[in-house]
């Protein structure tokens, strides 16, 4: 550790945070991440504030010598440059936080320059109601009732007198504006007194920074992984920011569903420790670590690029239309290391990974081995990958083939199983081609909703899966009797004799009958299709 290095905690008020960022005496790192939370963040950071409650401290840093430049941006604000000779100190964690309470408490009228109204209109105008007592984000300027006040104005001790005067003018009564008066003073006085601490880092270099806040802060939130890369890789050559990748890509990951995966950060991190030629389980090295290669930028990079085109293959070619119908989270790991190997991959090698996807999907590949079993399941994949054999598939003993779980007694979210048969019925619709279709997301239908003490009947036999085309709606409950409701209707297992059936009695016994008789074809085809997999298919 650097000998001249010290740590200093301090505390705060709130408006003495804002007069030091417009002072310049507070800067953002380029590397730093760029702003993303939304309004239900902003508002609970400010409802916190209000009942009194802790918000974290603020990690801030003064570096031995600058390898970075500064972002000249904060809160939507132009970010005021420092004063020559001035002390100024970076922000290295509470970014989000800061930039939240300076771009909602600055008042846009007086000085500072905002450099991106879009922003600033809808993630930092921020209103406090004060007959509801609620923060709020009027649609328009027009729409603003006479008790609504910005934020800014509640810091702001001069902008009382003219806010009661316009209560005044617009004929409230006095027992509401004194009311409203007395909640302008409570809330003015909670924001300006709010007291927020800081740790303040003097000297060192980044990694020190970095490794000092992860101890200091081992009880509370982690500094995120991402930016910690984000800091420790960043130069102004490659103007590298990981956090900035990872949020590109998961906008591009909208248009698959698969925006909103759990744990969606960790996940891609894990991706990137996976492409280092070892498997995710099995990194002795933590990523930081990792980020100190010379290759790990370019590493991180062809990631998030095979990444994007992993998904792209599990939306068009396996219809897994969310992140939530992936069976198994390892499945996209194993795919991106795929993408990531075989930049140009051969319809052969597409066909092998899909049958790969459906094994894994269909034996219970990722719960049944051991960690040692993984690892050779990993050596296995890597193998196929280097050209050296033809198999994707581990299978600890070859002569005894895979088996199938029960069919699923429910359809239940996040269930492989549940997810094994959705999959299936889709793609056998489809006849195993995947789809170029402008599909939009997933919509699943059922036969009956109305079947005696069962909930809403949401059971294998009753689900139909459809590939919602963009603007298409789809009905939650199938007509049975509507015409030409499937125009292929034996693809998703209705047979004229059911819809007969129906047509001359829609009791409860004639739907459970019907149900059954959907039940047995649909067992009958995924076995054979499970069978072709070289899988044993437990029908019992």
């Amino acid at each position: 550790m650097s000998a001249k290095l010290s740590i200093e905690p301090k505390v705060s008020r709130l408006v003495n945070w804002i007069e030091s960022i417009n002072k310049g005496n507070i800067q953002v790192p380029m590397f730093q991440r760029d702003y993303v939370w939304d309004l239900n963040a902003i508002k609970d950071l400010f409802d916190s504030i209000k009942l009194g409650y802790p918000i974290g401290s603020i990690l801030l840093w003064k570096p031995e010598s600058e390898s970075f430049d500064r972002s000249k941006e904060m809160g939507a604000f132009l970010l005021p440059p420092p004063n020559t000779g001035s002390e100024y100190w970076y922000i290295l964690d509470g970014y989000q936080r800061l930039s939240t309470l300076f771009g909602c408490l600055t008042d846009p009228n007086k000085g500072l320059e905002i450099i991106d109204s879009n922003l600033w209109a809808k993630k930092f105008n921020i209103y406090y109601d004060l007959d509801t007592e609620e923060f709020v984000v009027p649609r328009s300027k027009s729409l603003v009732e006479p008790y609504q006040v910005p934020l800014y104005s509640l810091i702001d001790t001069k902008a009382a007198f003219s806010f009661q005067t316009n209560l005044i003018q617009k004929d409230i009564s006095s027992e509401n504006i004194e009311l409203y008066m007395e909640r302008y003073a409570t809330l003015g006085s909670s924001l300006i007194d709010y007291q927020i601490p800081s740790i303040n880092i003097d000297g060192g270099n980044i990694k020190e920074a970095v490794d000092i806040f992860s101890r200091v802060n081992s009880k509370g939130t982690d500094i995120s992984p991402d930016w910690m890369i984000s800091a420790l890789t960043y130069n102004k050559g490659s103007n590298f920011r990981l956090g900035s990748l990872i949020d590109d890509l998961l906008l591009k990951l909208e248009e698959y569903n698969f925006h909103d995966m759990s744990n969606a950060r960790d996940l891609i991190l894990k991706c990137i420790t996976h492409s280092f030629g070892r498997a995710y389980f099995d990194q002795s090295s933590k990523i930081e670590k990792l980020a100190m290669r010379p290759d790990f930028i370019d590493v991180s990079r062809n990631t998030i690029t095979s990444i994007e085109k992993a998904v792209k293959f599990l939306f068009n070619e396996l219809l897994v239309l969310n992140a939530k119908q992936l069976p198994y989270v390892p499945q996209l790991i194993f795919i991106t290391d795929f993408f990531n190997t075989i930049e140009s991959p051969t319809d052969k090698n597409i066909d092998d990974l899909k049958r790969w996807f459906w094994i894994t999907t269909y034996s219970n590949y990722f719960t049944m081995y051991t960690i040692s079993k993984q690892r050779e399941a990993y050596i296995q994949f890597r193998k196929y990958l280097n050209g050296e054999s033809d198999e994707l598939v581990y299978n600890d003993k070859p002569n005894i083939p895979f088996k199938t779980i029960d069919f699923p007694v429910k359809i239940n979210a996040g269930s492989v199983r549940s997810n094994a048969l959705i999959l299936f019925l889709l793609n056998y619709y489809n006849d195993f081609k995947g789809s170029n279709e402008n599909i939009d997301s997933l919509a699943l239908s059922y036969l009956f909703s109305d079947i005696k003490n069962e909930k809403k009947a949401f059971y294998p036999a009753s689900v139909i899966p459809i590939a919602r085309k963009s603007g298409q709606r789809i009905s939650k409950f199938i007509d049975l009797l509507k015409p030409n409701v499937f125009p292929e209707k034996e693809q998703v297992f209705i047979t004229e004799e059911m819809i007969e059936m129906f047509k001359c009695e829609n009791s409860e016994v004639v739907k459970r009958k019907i149900l059954d008789m959907r039940k047995e074809l649909i067992q009958k085809s995924e076995k054979a299709f499970v069978n072709t997999l070289g899988i044993e298919y437990d029908d019992s």
